[in-house]
């Protein structure tokens, strides 16, 4: 059974992996950390649906999706002013290889969102069926 100590060891496991993602940003590693957002957006919403049943209580909250313009969220999770750029620098990355918001990217598909560099070409997964 599912408990409240379960559901706050996710939250803790979520908040975490936040930070290494936030981490791996402000240090300008880029590859492929649209869709490890992405993996991380669907645990957060399975945290919001377990807490919305009303069986768990949030003790720790979350942290949010969007890092947008929270300058005080980065500042209070440790990072300086040039790992809050390089964040920042994040975000215009993904608008120049990907052609949309970081928001708008964490509700397509992964498949598209592998790229190192603006020019590179999107992974895609090779087909284990004949064609």
């Amino acid at each position: 059974m599912f408990t409240q100590e379960d559901f706050e060891q996710l939250i803790k496991h979520y908040n975490d992996d936040y930070l290494y993602l936030l981490i791996r940003a402000s240090h300008r590693s880029y590859e492929c950390l649209i869709s490890s957002f992405m993996v991380l957006k669907d645990l957060y919403h399975v945290i919001v649906k377990f807490q919305a049943s009303g069986d768990f209580q949030f003790r720790t909250l979350p942290y949010p999706l969007s890092f947008r313009a929270n300058d005080d969220l980065l500042k209070s999770m440790g990072f300086d002013g040039e790992e809050i750029r390089n964040i920042y620098h994040f975000l215009e990355f993904v608008k120049q290889t990907q052609g949309k918001e970081f928001e708008e990217c964490l509700e397509g598909s992964v498949y598209n969102l592998c790229k190192r560099l603006p020019d590179d070409q999107a992974w895609k997964m090779k087909s284990a069926l004949p064609s």
